[in-house]
């Protein structure tokens, strides 16, 4: 007859995809009419944003842009001017496991960005842009148990607990604020260009909601009324939620935001003093949470003919997560007296692995503008790179992310220093060997057994081992020799009595 077997549902979200993409983008920018000609590239800036991730089967395609400045040098010699382009990039991998029920979350971050000059009229920006793409699916296994106990079949429960990915949302938000320029600097005439910092704050779980906090970083650099550039920066604080599908108490939600677009406007007069910032976001969230397998590990008959089934549930857990705080001190190519503004580029991190440790490394990029000792203006830059090692579990998957914690300081005049904190999850895919159902028959008649059996056991010996072998019950084992606990304490002649006569 048909064992009837109790099945308990296990939802969860499967990796389909962890991958970094890498590709440079560029772009022409041309000078407008009545502007005057380029004699040099002073600095540029790149600002990535997220336009959209259309999933179809097999493949996934993330779309965006860059907003890109170049500061020029003119021809005679007057105040600096600005040059603006944007650069639409789309970002394609393919798998066999997307479809377009796949759940995504995308990071995006500029590794390096430079511009030159084409001829007196033109000018030719470069970034060199990193995508990084974590792709799941909806999936569902279901561990089984006896519905019921049957007297001629032994059991071994088996409780393994992991910790999966459940859920991933996303919404998005808008913040909106009004920068007023402090009365010690003069008014603006024209805005030059913005950049926005995403600042990661508190994240937790109340009921079917990830409550998540931070704060918007954003840096203004304008011309006034008579060529100076000045640079005012606001740290706009913002709290958000995500709706999820299912309630949650003491899993753990890490929330991912990214900029999808941003404009400032000023406030339209003559002398302006107000500036009026809207930045659009996405939140995107993954809950994932501690679960208990339990399943049949191990059965067998003390009587009768059982035949088993057994399958293979493959799951993927997170192991364990590690931050680190490191200071990057970056060597400028040249010295400034004086700085008027400073960006960091911090890419995705690469690993290397080296038996049970993996290193994270992330590479900085700085680019700072401000005057040299002759009072002319100049763009330093550096290079750097930051890493940490981490302990390694055999088989596992490392996740490494990289963010800068802090505006840069300038160490002296031909280095900055910045705060760059490298956190790494780690994931490992466990196999379970579980007990599937099966048939059980008796026999017309079963095979002679003496009523007792006495064996010699050494100390560590399972008495489970034992009942198996025997086909008889660990509780009989245990009762017929006075025993407690599972596993012998010491080396013993052990009564086995049978189970079925």
């Amino acid at each position: 007859m048909d064992l009837t077997m109790e099945k308990t549902p296990l939802r969860f979200l499967r990796p389909i995809r962890l991958d970094v993409r890498t590709q440079e983008e560029t772009a022409e920018t041309l000078v407008p009419d009545g502007a005057p000609d380029i004699a040099a590239v002073a600095d540029c800036t790149a600002e990535p944003l997220l336009r959209g991730k259309d999933l179809r089967d097999g493949s996934l395609t993330i779309s965006g842009g860059i907003k890109g400045t170049v500061l020029y040098l003119p021809e005679d010699e007057s105040y600096p001017r600005n040059l603006q382009c944007y650069l639409p990039f789309t970002v394609k991998l393919e798998d066999p496991g997307f479809s377009e029920q796949s759940r995504v979350l995308c990071q995006l971050a500029v590794k390096s960005v430079d511009a030159r000059v084409i001829n007196a009229r033109k000018a030719l920006l470069r970034v060199s842009l990193s995508c990084a793409v974590a792709a799941y699916e909806e999936a569902e296994e279901a561990a089984c148990l006896l519905e019921q106990p049957w007297e001629a079949l032994e059991t071994r429960e088996a409780l393994t607990e992991v910790c999966l990915p459940l859920e991933a949302a996303e919404r998005p938000f808008v913040v909106r604020e009004s920068l007023e320029i402090p009365q010690d600097l003069p008014a603006a005439a024209e805005i030059y260009r913005c950049r926005c910092r995403l600042i990661p704050g508190e994240e937790k779980l109340l009921g079917r909601k990830a409550v998540f906090k931070g704060a918007l970083q954003c840096a203004v650099l304008y011309r006034d009324g008579d060529g100076g550039l000045h640079r005012i920066q606001r740290e706009i604080p913002y709290s958000q939620y995500l709706e999820l599908a299912a309630e949650y108490d003491r899993e753990d939600v890490a929330v991912t935001e990214v900029l999808t677009g941003f404009d400032l406007e000023t406030d339209g007069q003559e002398d302006c003093r107000t500036l009026y910032l809207t930045a659009h976001l996405l939140g995107q969230g993954l809950v994932q949470g501690l679960r208990t397998v339990r399943s049949i590990g191990d059965i067998y008959s003390t009587a009768g003919r059982l035949t088993e089934r057994w399958r293979e549930m493959h799951l993927t857990g997170l192991l364990d997560r590690h931050t680190g705080l490191e200071q990057a001190r970056v060597s400028l190519s040249e010295p400034l007296t004086e700085v008027l503004d400073a960006g960091v580029y911090v890419d995705v991190p690469t690993q290397d692995r080296d038996g049970d440790a993996v290193t994270v490394a992330a590479p900085v990029e700085c680019r700072v503008l401000g005057y040299d000792a002759q009072g002319r203006l100049r763009a330093a830059t550096g290079r750097a790179e930051v890493r940490r090692a981490f302990a390694l579990a055999p088989q596992a998957q490392c996740c490494p992310m990289a963010a800068l914690t802090e505006e840069p300081e300038a160490d002296s005049a031909t280095a900055l220093r910045c705060s760059i904190l490298l956190s790494a999850d780690f994931y490992a895919k466990q196999r379970l060997h579980c007990f599937d159902g099966g048939a059980w028959e008796p026999l017309d008649e079963e095979p002679e057994r003496p009523a007792v059996v006495l064996r010699t056991a050494p100390a560590g010996t399972e008495l489970w081992e034992l009942a198996k072998a025997s086909r008889t019950s660990a509780a009989a084992i245990r009762q017929a020799n006075h025993l407690e606990g599972d596993v012998l304490q010491k080396d013993a002649m052990v009564l086995i009595p049978a189970a079925y006569l």
